[in-house]
């Protein structure tokens, strides 16, 4: 992938770590991914500010991404941008029953803090691998809880980097779904909870964990959940009908423990998963009149 000079020139006088044709497989869950012409990682609001303004000056695509533990980033890559919310955004501060919480902080990290301070509400999240960026994104959710449930405000930039706040009213949640206006950066977001006892709020977390280790492939690299679940079924259980539980296709497969995970057996590319997409969205068609949706987001389509 060759650099164009509208690229070249966009670190210029920014607070950032800035890599040219940076492979996106080692930026995401799946270890899948081609070059991005340029990964930016902004220390800060300001410089994120500042780096949206350039982008949008110079007409150039960009794609934020978190933790990419929902994302397949496809072979050929991405031409433009893709700003990473890592440093610069992982503060959390706390009051009372009320966290206010940047984007970037791991979920993991944000799961263990209010389960310390008998903080109740995120149980659902633990083992979940991403960014508080990118749940809110996507609302998040699993075992009866979302993200949704706590959340009063979520803020960020637009794409001419000025502040935006939103209400959940705004946003308008759904499930597995949420809509911000097009090209919004989440920066962070205020999360209310509910005062809880710290042994039955690590009590729930240790069974929810125990049942992912249980019933998800943890070791190999994936996407979680491809599909999001038709109402009232489960997409795990009409894959399995539908005949495709543990189809491979080069180095990916359909999961024998989990099929709605496609895991990535060791270099796997994404045409190998997009194509396994595809053939488990005709077969759940064909035979039982299903149309499952993808839940995961796909990056350079």
């Amino acid at each position: 992938m060759v650099k164009s000079s509208k690229i070249l020139d966009l670190p210029q006088g920014l607070a950032g770590e800035f890599l040219f044709n940076e492979p996106l497989s080692g930026h995401t869950s799946f270890r899948i991914g081609g070059p991005a012409e340029m990964l930016a990682i902004p220390y800060g609001e300001h410089s994120l500010a500042e780096l949206l303004v350039k982008i949008k000056r110079q007409k150039l695509n960009y794609y934020v991404l978190g933790n990419g533990s929902n994302l397949l980033a496809e072979d050929r890559g991405y031409k433009g941008v893709v700003i990473k919310i890592a440093r610069g955004f992982k503060n959390l501060s706390r009051d009372k029953n009320r966290l206010t919480v940047d984007s970037g902080y791991s979920l993991p990290a944000l799961v263990d803090y209010c389960a310390r301070e008998g903080l109740s509400g995120m149980e659902w999240a633990v083992g979940i691998p991403g960014s508080l960026g990118g749940a809110l994104v996507m609302n998040a959710g699993a075992y009866g809880g979302q993200m949704a449930d706590s959340v009063k405000k979520v803020w960020g930039l637009t794409p001419e980097g000025k502040k935006l706040k939103l209400s959940p009213k705004q946003i308008d949640f759904s499930y597995r779904q949420a809509n911000y206006p097009k090209g919004f950066v989440i920066t962070g977001a205020e999360l209310e909870l509910k005062p809880g006892r710290r042994s039955s709020i690590k009590k729930a977390m240790a069974l929810y964990l125990s049942k992912r280790k249980k019933n998800q492939p943890l070791t190999l690299p994936s996407a979680g959940c491809i599909f999001k679940n038709p109402p009232g079924d489960s997409a795990k259980r009409l894959i399995a009908v539908a005949g495709m539980k543990g189809q491979k296709l080069g180095g990916a497969a359909v999961s024998v423990k989990h099929a709605n995970f496609i895991v990535n057996q060791g270099g796997a590319k994404a045409a190998e998963v997009l194509a396994l997409i595809k053939k488990i969205q005709s077969q759940a068609y064909q035979r039982l009149g299903i149309r499952l949706i993808p839940e995961v987001k796909i990056l350079g389509k």
